[in-house]
């Protein structure tokens, strides 16, 4: 169910309150309790504000048990996440407000994750799962002030489960599914003197289906494993500081097929990250103070063997390889100055660099496309931001801005502006602007097909709701206008490399978002509605060509949630996902041009129950696309059939 609470909010590292907050309730919660969202920023209650924030709890994760990230994240209000329902290891493709992919923000307890070899330095979404987070925070609209680049359109805030200062404790999951998976999770947290420390490592196997479309009905099933470590450590230093360590491995292997409608036998993709994060925390009466520091290396690889040649191959052979490296250091502290007046201040470095190669066999002998190295292939960047806010018994503001200075194009500058109000008791009125801005990626800068003249990309956000909350009911409006200016885009052009990325589109997106909630005794319910409209604009040999930006995604999607508990110990939901008719854009080889493709309508749904079998062992069972539908997310591939996941849960 979803709910928001107008009372001071645990924001942690964010540091802005968040008087509107909705989130999936679950059975155990009260609307009147207070809500807890993590620390981005700042581990702190503070009053409220209008900035818009939902959020996804361990209750609620737990019972979504058999699920992705990517399943969990596509049924919240503003969000698609194309591939979600695909074949296990798909692309996946995340969008926020009809924004692009690379305009979202991931973040690991505060920290920025991405990939600097990617095309637009996403992360591989196939790398992260949801059996190790506490919590997941969604922070929507322009989130640059704080957080730099990549958060035009919101941030998404995965808070991983912390050490834990009590006796020895752990639990094992295993879970099985009809379509071949079987997934093994276990952790085990304590403490040793002042140490404390946890430990979790999962194994995930699918047997799977075919990635592509099977036309003729013998296409092989495309497999998937995930393996993932994490390691974290902690303890006190001194009695008002504190030290946290936290190491984390993820690494996957997926059959692909050669494309749309083409099955391939051997063509695999394997990646892996490894990332180690620290966090020395101060506090004081009225100072506190964190310095963090991050490292991360991401590798990819592509392997498409000659055992099996599709019939529409170009090459008999293929290999590429994708190595990327984040680091970052950043010191920030926040100031209660008195009467209601907080400030926030920091400072921040980030570093990234690339190296790529591939080649390939044909008929022709072999291609080795140009390389990237490190040495060519990096960029760095520096910021210092502040925000400033300001609480009243009726409302409050927050203003904030951050300066930036690249090692690519010079120095510019962001802001935000969060006022709110208090029209009664139930009834809350908020605005927002924002200015978020996104770097060009390193393979835009430095490929074949690079432009060392790009500007980063500019985007603007305006956003405007109102809420509302009695004993039963909740409700949130939220209306929104994007505008990106300086958008990336490859241009082809007639000579070689025929082909280069060039600073020229102009993308406006506007929508709604509608939220609500009913909760009585043992029955609770909840629906959300989001409606998009936008539009790209490119200017190419002084000409504009202007056209619809939702590609792959819903101009209206529509979720409808039924729980009911049933015992104490017992309950369960039916969920509907409906989304509205796609435009997807594929290459046809007999015209040697992109055309549309129309993606028809789909109603997705979702029975899950969960029983407590006692305070030791849990059930949950989830059973996916309940009426077997027949439905495309990208065009000539394939989607989950009808499927059951049974999971078992041991804790002590």
């Amino acid at each position: 169910m979803f709910y928001f609470k107008s009372q001071c909010l645990a924001l942690g590292a964010i540091l802005f309150p968040c008087a509107v907050v909705f989130a999936q309730q679950s059975a155990e919660s009260s609307l009147l309790s207070e809500v807890q969202v993590s620390a981005p920023k700042y581990p702190q209650k503070l009053s409220q504000t209008g900035k818009v924030i939902s959020l996804i709890s361990r209750a609620q994760l737990d019972q979504m048990t058999g699920k992705s990230l990517a399943e969990v994240l596509q049924s919240q209000v503003g969000i698609s996440v194309n591939g979600a329902r695909s074949a296990p290891g798909s692309n996946q493709e995340i969008y926020v407000r009809g924004a692009n992919t690379g305009h979202v923000l991931l973040l690991i307890d505060g920290f920025p994750v991405n990939d600097p070899s990617h095309i637009s330095q996403v992360m591989d979404w196939n790398l992260l799962d949801i059996s190790s987070l506490e919590r997941i925070e969604i922070l929507k609209g322009g989130q640059s002030t704080l957080y730099g680049s990549d958060a035009m359109a919101g941030v998404i805030n995965l808070v991983t489960q912390k050490t834990s200062s009590k006796q020895v404790q752990g639990n094992v999951q295993v879970q099985a599914g009809t379509i071949g998976e079987l997934n093994t999770t276990a952790q085990i947290r304590g403490s040793i003197a002042k140490n404390q420390w946890n430990v979790q490592v999962r194994d995930f196997v699918s047997q799977g289906y075919s990635a592509a479309k099977d036309t003729v009905g013998n296409y092989e099933k495309d497999g998937f494993r995930q393996q993932q470590v994490h390691l974290a450590w902690s303890r006190p230093m001194g009695q008002k500081s504190w030290l946290e360590v936290y190491y984390q491995w993820n690494g996957n292997k997926s059959n692909l097929d050669a494309g749309p409608f083409v099955d391939e036998r051997d063509y695999t993709a394997k990646a892996n990250s490894s990332s180690i994060r620290l966090q020395y925390q101060y506090r004081g009466l009225n100072t506190s103070w964190y310095l963090r520091a991050f490292h991360e290396i991401i590798h990819r690889e592509f392997k498409n063997d000659s055992t099996f040649i599709a019939a529409n191959a170009w090459t008999n052979f293929s290999y590429s390889t994708y190595h990327g490296k984040s680091q970052g250091l950043e010191w920030y502290g926040k100031w209660s100055l008195g009467n209601e007046f907080v400030l926030l201040a920091g400072t921040e470095y980030r570093y990234q660099n690339t190296s790529q190669s591939d080649y390939s066999i044909s008929a022709f002998g072999r291609y080795d496309s140009p390389s990237l190295a490190p040495e060519k292939a990096n960029q760095s960047i520096g910021a210092t931001y502040a925000t400033l806010q300001k609480n009243w018994q009726m409302g409050g503001i927050e203003v904030g801005t951050r300066w930036n200075k690249s090692s690519n194009f010079g120095d510019f500058t962001t802001f935000n502006i969060n006022p709110y109000v208090f029209l009664s008791k139930e009834w809350k009125l908020f605005a927002n602007g924002y200015t978020g801005f996104k770097v060009p990626s390193l393979y835009q800068l430095y490929s074949p097909y690079g432009n060392s003249e790009l500007k980063p990309e500019l985007g603007s956000t305006i956003e405007w709701g109102i809420s509302y909350l009695n004993a039963d009911w909740s409700a949130r409006v939220v209306g929104f206008q994007n505008q990106v200016r300086d958008g990336i885009v490859f241009q082809s052009k007639n000579v070689d490399p025929y082909g280069q990325y060039v600073n020229v589109s102009k993308q406006s997106t506007q929508g709604l978002e509608l939220e609500g909630a009913y909760r009585r005794g043992a029955f609770n319910s909840s629906l959300n509605y989001t409606f998009l409209d936008g539009s790209i604009t490119n200017k190419f040999a002084g000409k504009d060509s202007t056209y619809s930006s939702l590609i792959r995604r819903p101009a209206h999607a529509l979720v409808l949630n039924f729980g009911l508990r049933l015992s104490s110990q017992w309950q369960v939901s039916l969920l509907h996902h409906w989304q509205a008719r796609r435009t997807d854009f594929v290459y046809d080889e007999a015209l040697f041009s992109v055309v549309a493709k129309e993606l028809s309508p789909y109603v997705w749904a979702e029975l899950q129950s969960s029983y407590e079998l006692n305070k030791h062992f849990h059930v949950n069972l989830i059973i996916k696309n309940l009426y077997n539908q027949k439905f495309i997310e990208s065009y000539g591939y394939a989607t989950q059939p009808l499927n059951a996941v049974l999971a078992l849960k041991y804790r002590w």
